[in-house]
């Protein structure tokens, strides 16, 4: 029997009553020697891919190959040999065993008029009876195989389709697919009523600068596609928990909402929270945030609404999958990966501040050896090792979320959005980008989540997309959060179940707001400028007498204002230093004043010099604080703890039970 324990409001993986830290290893190359280099490090759960297809890379997920072969075909020989030669190599590890469950060739030869890509068209292959069955069947099988013959070094089952294994479905993108003759297409001018409409194209859809409402036929388009994908998702999720009967975990990738290519809203993942609430899911898997998040001068991040999988009952499990130095070689195809760190040292800062999300989000992890050779020195391996062992003597404490913010997301609002006015990443991605320098904790959830969650220790309630806002959830927050501050954006409450409405929007904010007739969104706050990426309509503008104006666009008008406990900003891309300030007015504590990015819970301060080498923290306590990663000791007096590092370094910082001498900086 496998499990999710928490102790003191700590993971472990409870295998057969024995607890284990959540800190895994996976690669697309296993090898004995990276294998044996992570049993070396500490690690001892691992994760096991199958597959014989091809990656976006154009070479294959796995070397071994696959297991699926025919309809109730199965050779499951791939599979031991790779079993095997984890087991000689790492012999105390338990395994998480990963099924890709695309369309194998097979599958395509047998059915030669269907579209069978369900890598790039999941959401109509969602609709294929035939692949769902025998994909089901498949999945059953081996994990019948798999139980009856390894079960005692098993901890977990995943699986795995569409573009990059994370159940997106790229066919809106694909300007070579037909979609007048599908299932989906089918489906569509069935719930329109509109038996001849043509089907949607990206350029069709994507077309205007306005909200796109949830009565109009693209809306529904969409989350029809949406749905298909949760409801895949959830069936394949049942059918495996037949043969479990959830003695193992489960768990696989699904449902990002803050994604660096702004390809949020046609991806066809957000109907997630169907996918959370599942009794037959246990883990979300996620990469690290990708691009800037993972350069010495930002602040790391995740895709996640991170808080809300923990709010649903589920494990998060962050993924590190950074290139170091080290992974500058071609692969079998002679395909190079250029987002690779320059210096050990680079590498070494970034992940620690991964580390430190980790741990401050109560959540899992694993180290992703893409393809295999990315550690191999002593160095790597020597700072993989120092992580485990840090992450293991932290795991023997207390750690608590004391965030005083709560930000909200709602993945259906999403889909009102026009994707290239870059909405979805102005409200969303960049918000929450912002929020990690204001030098204040938040816990991240969907929207819908605050119906159940106690909203007890938070003072600060952010609003980030509330295009869609029910009566139910308008009630709750005026219940549930009177007399804390509350920011909404841009058009909060703007559908009134009907049409957009703006004296539904004005009645929620208090406070009376006009379209604004210009385009430009430019607004600055303490000399930062900020806009919309894209023109957007339709924009507004407070016009209040007894509203406090907090920014004003370029032109005078007032963009942002606050009205009793009300605070509404017209315009999305907020910067840190509004955060900070809100957060303060809000009376959240602060800890770092200067925006260089900051991972605190109850155990622990992190702090990154991203922005300046002297830096200043305030914690709540003073008193004698060790650093973790060098060991030093800093004295905390007069609520300011003061050091300096060079910049990009990670500085964990937890409180000295009883005093000490403090170390010479």
């Amino acid at each position: 029997m496998v499990k999710i324990i928490y102790e003191k409001g700590i993971p472990f993986i409870d295998i057969d009553g024995k607890r284990f830290d959540p800190a895994a290893f996976r690669s697309f190359r296993p090898r004995p020697d990276n294998v044996s280099l992570a049993a070396r490090t500490g690690i001892e759960l691992m994760q096991i891919l199958v597959s014989d297809l091809p990656c976006t890379l154009n070479v294959p997920y796995s070397m071994y190959g696959g297991v699926w072969k025919g309809d109730g075909v199965y050779d499951f020989s791939a599979f031991d040999r790779q079993f095997e030669m984890f087991r000689r190599y790492a012999p105390n590890a338990y395994f998480n065993v990963m099924l890709q469950l695309d369309v194998c060739p097979w599958f395509a030869e047998k059915y030669p008029n269907e579209d069978t890509d369900s890598y790039h068209h999941l959401a109509e292959l969602a609709m294929n009876e035939e692949w769902k069955r025998s994909a089901a069947d498949y999945l059953k099988a081996f994990i019948a195989y798999a139980e009856e013959k390894y079960s005692d070094r098993i901890w977990g089952y995943s699986i795995a389709a569409g573009l990059c294994n994370e159940w997106f479905d790229h066919s809106l993108y694909d300007t070579s697919f037909d979609r007048e003759n599908t299932r989906l297409t089918a489906l569509w001018r069935k719930e329109i009523g509109k038996p001849v409409a043509p089907a949607p194209t990206l350029q069709s859809m994507d077309a205007a600068n306005t909200l796109r409402a949830p009565s109009s036929d693209d809306f529904c388009y969409l989350k029809l596609a949406n749905e298909q994908v949760g409801n895949l998702v959830c069936f394949f999720a049942h059918e495996a928990q037949k043969v479990l009967k959830h003695q193992k975990l489960f768990g696989l990738f699904f449902g990002y909402i803050c994604m660096q290519d702004n390809h949020q809203v046609y991806w066809n993942t957000n109907d997630y929270e169907k996918v959370w609430r599942s009794p037959d899911i246990d883990m979300l898997y996620s990469p690290a945030a990708y691009s800037y998040h993972r350069a010495l001068d930002n602040v790391s991040s995740y895709q996640y609404a991170v808080d809300s999988i923990r709010a649903n009952g589920k494990l998060y499990l962050h993924e590190n999958d950074h290139r170091t130095d080290l992974a500058r070689f071609p692969l079998e195809n002679g395909a190079m990966l250029h987002d690779c760190y320059e210096t050990f040292e680079e590498w070494r800062e970034v992940f620690r501040r991964e580390l430190c999300n980790v741990m401050q989000k109560q959540s899992a992890f694993w180290w992703f050896d893409f393809f295999g050779g990315y550690y191999s020195s002593p160095e790597y391996e020597n700072e993989l090792k120092k992580e485990c062992e840090i992450y293991h003597a932290l795991g023997q404490g207390e750690r608590r979320s004391n965030a005083e913010i709560a930000v909200f997301i709602d993945p259906t609002s999403m889909l009102c959005a026009q994707e290239h006015t870059k909405l979805c990443f102005d409200i969303g991605k960049y918000c929450i980008d912002e929020l990690h320098r204001c030098g204040a904790p938040f816990d991240f959830y969907n929207q819908n989540d605050l119906l159940q969650l106690d909203m007890s220790q938070y003072k600060l309630c952010v609003f980030l997309n509330a295009y869609l806002l029910p009566d139910e959830l308008l009630s709750c927050i005026n219940e549930k959060l009177q007399g804390k501050t509350k920011v909404f954006l841009h058009a909060p409450g703007l559908w009134d179940g009907k049409a957009f409405n703006k004296k539904r929007m004005e009645d929620i904010l208090g406070m009376q707001i006009a379209p604004r007739e210009k385009e430009s969104s430019r607004t600055s706050y303490l000399g930062v400028s900020y806009e919309f990426s894209a023109p957007v309509q339709p924009l507004f503008q407070v016009e209040d007498a007894d509203a406090k104006p907090l920014a004003l666009y370029e032109d005078g008008a007032v963009s942002c204002a606050c009205k009793g406990d009300v605070v509404y900003s017209a315009v999305g891309r907020l910067t840190w230093q509004f955060w900070r300030d809100l957060a303060k007015m809000a009376g959240a504590h602060i800890y770092d004043e200067n925006g260089g990015g900051s991972a605190i819970c109850s155990q622990f301060i992190a702090s990154y010099t991203t922005l300046r080498e002297n830096c200043e923290l305030h914690p709540k306590e003073d008193g004698v604080y060790r650093e973790i990663f060098s060991g030093k000791t800093y004295e905390c007096k007069n609520g300011a703890l003061r050091y300096s590092a060079p910049k990009g370094t990670t500085m964990l910082f937890v409180k000295e039970k009883l005093a000490c001498e403090t170390d010479e900086e």
